[in-house]
């Protein structure tokens, strides 16, 4: 009898939980790149004159206690995601790899994280390992991995499905960009589509279990896919994203970054049904927080929040910083670690490098080109077969007396300081002539001094990408070339408007990085002066002998089309 009871009140209690609204909190970020320590306002490194002021962002440490606090308010009715790209984008993510990442973020303790494509950075090898050191499922429902059996690990998953307080079943569904197989080493991986992946996932699990009553999608293809998924996945009801870096705010900014949309941006979908999507831009700067509420059917009744800003008003959590500590004993000789040799000076004074051809700019030039070669491409030997590089972010030169030759990281950190991220570019022929004119109207590059502005560059040759033999050919017009800026010049820096808002896909690495990727793969450097820049000579066209060719190669000054061999 006592045991009829008993049966009778739980289901009686089970009814109750049905018939209420259920309010389900989400802490999420996405796009951290190895920001492990706090940052300055732009997301470089946090100088020691900036954190003695409190002026730094982010970091672990404060992601960490935003969600401890998030956490202990309502710790059953809360998850805390990640939506990829923990990899690359700090010197610590180049010298330690998986390792760090794999021990700071088992100590922020997410329930659940998306991969993203920096994830395959160093390959599927560089994979598996955080995948099995992972205390948390690691997840992307869009993945072929039967080529590459090393990845079929327990902890990598298409989804997984968590119970929270009251028995209130949510299904967490992973996803990343097909773009990873061009952006980075993904190797004998497979990305299928995003939503026939999601929806297929979705199947099943209600096949399954019926009883699922929430379906989250987190994953990283960036804004325009996430609303897509918000649209066209019927059973989604919510979409967490990241890959763009896309900072959505509802109110008043709460500093330099400007809102691309709400928070959360509403999809309604042809059913009527209408889906919250959000992202929480990138660096560890923010974190998002997501209160959203079902009825009992589990349909998405109120959705509100904005992503909390990581200042000083966030405090460090202590044991995320002596982590570090440990670390940075590790890193104390850093910039004296070798990273490669020179046989040649490297010229980079400013006073050479923002007028004319010099040799340190070809040599950053081919290491851009060079990164890339690394990367899949099906079409021909490289995605990025051009390079534009401003000249003022060139900060000093490498001497190849000193040392014996040897370049350490710090030589690397000497010219190229600024960390500036590469962005590659979809852009026209009449794109680069346009980049081309005003670097020179802006005394960086000189062409043809007779000829107006507008017209001064007479003519420019670019190396084919889309080719199995790399050839020059005269840029037209009219045609598309892939090239890689920095975020600086992508955002319009130094006056170039014309590419703002052309298509663009994050690299998410750093100009030095992929200096000191070349310096360790090609030493001994011994790269020289070869015509990249030629001007028109008049003065010997009207003594009567020839002119100087007039053929530009490229140019570092603020734009350098990069032209190493392909070994």
């Amino acid at each position: 009898s006592s045991n009829r009871i008993t049966r009778v009140l739980v289901f009686m209690a089970a009814l109750s939980v049905a018939a209420a609204n259920f309010k389900l909190e989400i802490v999420h970020t996405n796009d951290m790149h190895s920001r492990f320590h706090q940052t300055n306002n732009v997301s470089g490194i946090c100088s020691k004159e900036d954190a003695a002021k409190n002026q730094c962002y982010g970091g672990f440490a404060r992601v960490s206690e935003a969600v401890i606090t998030a956490k202990s308010r309502n710790k059953d009715k809360t998850l805390f995601l990640i939506a990829g790209d923990i990899y690359q984008g700090s010197i610590w993510y180049t010298v330690y790899k998986w390792r760090i990442v794999s021990v700071l973020t088992n100590m922020l303790q997410p329930d659940a994280m998306s991969l993203g494509n920096h994830e395959f950075d160093d390959g599927v090898k560089g994979l598996v390992p955080f995948i099995k050191n992972a205390t948390f499922p690691v997840l992307a429902a869009n993945l072929d991995i039967s080529k590459e059996p090393d990845l079929m690990i327990p902890n990598l998953k298409n989804s997984n499905i968590f119970t929270a307080d009251g028995g209130i079943k949510i299904a967490v569904i992973g996803y990343v960009t097909p773009e990873t197989k061009f952006l980075s080493q993904a190797e004998g991986v497979v990305f299928l589509d995003e939503i026939k992946s999601i929806n297929a996932e979705i199947a099943k699990l209600k096949r399954d279990q019926s009883d699922i009553n929430i379906f989250i999608a987190l994953g990283h293809s960036g804004y325009e896919m996430d609303k897509k998924i918000a649209a066209d996945v019927p059973d989604i009801d919510i979409v967490i994203g990241g890959h763009t870096n896309t900072f959505l705010y509802t109110g008043k900014q709460p500093d330099s970054e400007v809102p691309e949309g709400l928070y959360p941006t509403w999809i309604t979908q042809s059913s009527g049904r209408r889906v919250p999507v959000v992202q929480s831009y990138a660096y560890t700067k923010y974190l998002g927080q997501l209160s959203v509420e079902f009825d009992s059917n589990g349909e998405v009744i109120k959705a509100d929040g904005n992503p909390l800003l990581l200042d000083k008003s966030i405090n460090q959590d202590p044991f995320i910083l002596q982590e570090l500590v440990k670390w940075e004993k590790n890193m104390s000789d850093l910039e004296k670690k070798p990273v490669g040799k020179t046989k040649v000076f490297l010229e980079g004074s400013d006073i050479i490098c923002r007028l004319e051809e010099c040799n340190m700019g070809n040599m950053i030039a081919d290491a851009f080109v060079d990164y890339m070669v690394e990367i899949l491409y099906e079409k021909g030997w490289t995605s990025a077969p051009i390079a534009f590089y401003n000249g003022g972010s060139v900060r000093s030169s490498i001497d190849s007396v000193k040392n014996s030759g040897d370049v350490t990281m710090g030589d690397v950190l000497g010219v190229l300081p600024f960390r500036n991220e590469m962005i590659l570019i979809e852009m026209k022929g009449s794109h680069i002539m346009q980049m081309l004119e005003w670097s020179m109207s802006g005394l960086k590059v000189v062409y043809d001094l007779e000829k107006p502005n507008g017209k001064r560059v007479v003519e420019v040759l670019a190396r084919c990408g889309d080719c199995r033999v790399p050839v020059y050919k005269p840029v037209v017009l009219q045609d598309t070339y892939n090239v890689l800026v920095t975020e600086f010049t992508a955002n319009g820096g130094d006056g170039y408007a014309m590419i703002t808002k052309l298509k663009r896909y994050q690299t998410d690495v750093s100009d030095s990085d992929m200096v000191v990727q070349y310096f360790q793969k090609r030493s001994p450097i011994y790269t020289g002066l070869d015509g990249r820049i030629q001007f028109v000579d008049h003065t010997k066209a009207r003594s009567g002998t020839s002119a100087a060719s007039p053929c530009l190669l490229l140019s570092l000054l603020i734009a350098v089309i990069s032209v190493i061999s392909v070994t």
